[in-house]
């Protein structure tokens, strides 16, 4: 990892507001003494503090906010779930950068993104979008599922995600000129080549010159010491022997899904992971027979093919008994 002084070298240019913190502080990960600079001024963004990071993807993370990497946008894929979005906020909420998000699909255009006139106290006037203010005052321009907006409308990016970007406001004619802490994030479910499992609809191959304009991260789901441990926090009453179960069986849907190849429409999440957690000692407390799978079946199945859910229940079956 590069020193602290290479690492944040013209990314905050005032120390009054700068707060130095170490980087175990900030994220919980063992990292030695590695000091990070942190904006004093606080956002709005909640911090879970039981979230776990990775202490690798972490760390690439933390190279393209502070502009050691050789690109300032990153593309973040993986299955639902997993925590693409929610990595990007929680080292937003901890090192104070102000965060631009916009959900995107088929139907998002470029105007979407970078503003349109309104109606203010009777007069019409220029509102930025979540882009051009990024672009403005700082921060990281998040695109959820980015990966899923139509080819032509990414390529209107191309000039904001270039080494020398800029932005021209097509309705002001207006050329906003990046700040030192302007980010993009984006998130989808492919790295952006399109999803051939069918498990993701509305994914499609987006244009490849959009796409070579991002360094590509997976985000892959959590190892299992991480989940019983995340379990554990979330639920601290449920008994070892329910949390085996709960990582076992989740293993097996994850394998199953159509994403990786099975025939499963649904996947557990590290999200649904802990929610089935918590509710299955809401049943136990409740005294409601079958706990742990009625649990399962309201967190993620109800509904779901009669032919998966009896699948998953003889998976299921064979450590409860």
């Amino acid at each position: 990892m590069a020193k602290t002084k290479e690492l944040l070298m013209g990314w905050v240019n005032n120390p009054d507001n700068v707060i130095k913190r170490n980087i175990e502080d900030l994220f919980g990960i063992k990292a030695g003494s590695f000091i990070l600079e942190t904006l004093a001024i606080k956002t709005n963004l909640p911090i879970d503090s039981k979230y776990h990071f990775d202490k690798v993807l972490l760390k690439k993370i933390l190279r393209w906010i502070y502009g050691s990497s050789s690109r300032n946008n990153i593309l973040l894929f993986g299955d639902a779930g997993v925590g693409k979005t929610s990595l990007i906020i929680e080292v937003c909420a901890r090192l104070n950068i102000p965060l631009y998000q916009i959900a995107c699909s088929g139907k998002t255009r470029f105007q979407h993104l970078v503003g349109s006139r309104e109606l203010v106290g009777g007069q019409t006037v220029w509102v930025d979008g979540p882009l051009a203010r990024a672009m403005r005052e700082g921060g990281v321009f998040l695109m959820d599922e980015a990966t899923r907006m139509d080819p032509g409308e990414q390529m209107n990016l191309a000039a904001v995600l270039d080494s020398r970007s800029s932005l021209t406001i097509p309705d002001t004619g207006e050329v906003v000129k990046p700040h030192p802490r302007f980010r993009v994030a984006a998130t989808g479910n492919s790295a952006g080549f399109g999803d051939e499992s069918g498990a993701y609809i509305g994914e499609k191959p987006s244009s490849f010159a959009f796409l070579d304009r991002f360094q590509k991260y997976q985000v892959p789901f959590l190892p299992e010491e991480v989940e019983r441990q995340m379990i554990a926090e979330n639920a601290p009453t449920l008994p070892q022997e329910f949390i085996e179960i709960m990582i076992k069986t989740a293993n097996e849907i994850r394998k199953g899904f159509i994403g990786a190849g099975g025939g499963l429409v649904f996947t557990l999440s590290p999200r649904s992971l802990m929610v089935w957690a918590m509710e299955a000692v809401s049943y136990v407390d409740m005294g409601i027979d079958e706990p742990i799978w009625e649990s399962l079946m309201d967190t993620v199945m109800n509904g779901a093919p009669t032919d998966n859910i009896k699948t998953v229940k003889e998976l299921y079956t064979q450590w409860v008994a």
